[in-house]
């Protein structure tokens, strides 16, 4: 009895690193990459009505910073449309989520009129329901520009459209810079990590992608 239970432990942790294994030699080779671009592609308008702010929580976090800077730019391309932040909110509403991405559109220049808050949605189908039932624009006739992470750009658009939506663009919030030299194996110390962290998000997506298609949400 006891042997077998052992066998058991022993075939179970032969399993796990096969899987961790294989999970590093793909991330090695880059394999992830191409989902990645996959789920990053969308169309893109920057002449839309509405700029669908999607959060990831809350400011200061590097996401949202990217989030939040690229809605700004593409209110500049664009002063003519309405940001909408969409995120669940309590109260006080001062010291909520949503509040601090508002003042960070108005620190990047974004005026407080420009600035809608929808705040009942708590994922990506949600927002797309929300925004609609909300009467933020007509989705019927205007178009929105969803601003998001790269991997969640496709899941987005899916359910944007799935709710109605007949003019979606999007476009992916990258990080900015130029390249360092950082020294010798920067990629053992660095690039690999990146690339495991990467990958977990992009499995993580198709998952996502796979229950809402399943659940009639995207």
């Amino acid at each position: 009895m006891i042997s077998m239970i052992y066998a058991r432990i022993r075939a179970f942790l032969a399993l796990v690193g096969l899987v961790a294994l294989t999970a590093v030699l793909a991330a090695f080779a880059g394999v992830h990459q191409m989902g990645a671009r996959w789920l990053a592609t969308a169309d893109y308008s920057p002449d839309c009505d509405y700029i669908a702010l999607l959060p990831a929580g809350a400011i200061p976090s590097p996401t949202m910073l990217m989030r939040s800077y690229q809605a700004a730019e593409e209110y500049r391309k664009n002063p003519k449309a309405k940001i909408v932040i969409s995120h669940k909110t309590g109260a006080p509403i001062e010291k909520s989520t949503i509040w601090s991405i508002r003042e960070e559109l108005i620190f990047r220049g974004v005026p407080e009129s420009a600035i809608l808050l929808e705040k009942k949605a708590i994922n990506t189908a949600e927002h797309a329901k929300y925004i609609k039932e909300g009467n933020f624009g007509d989705f019927r006739t205007d178009s929105y520009l969803i601003v998001t992470s790269p991997t969640h750009v496709r899941r987005s658009v899916m359910s944007f459209e799935a709710a109605g939506f007949a003019h979606v663009y999007a476009i992916a919030a990258r990080a900015r810079g130029g390249v360092e030299k950082m020294g010798s194996n920067h990629f053992l110390r660095y690039d690999i990590w990146y690339s495991l962290m990467q990958e977990i998000e992009v499995i993580r997506e198709f998952v996502a992608i796979a229950y809402y298609r399943i659940s009639g949400l995207a």
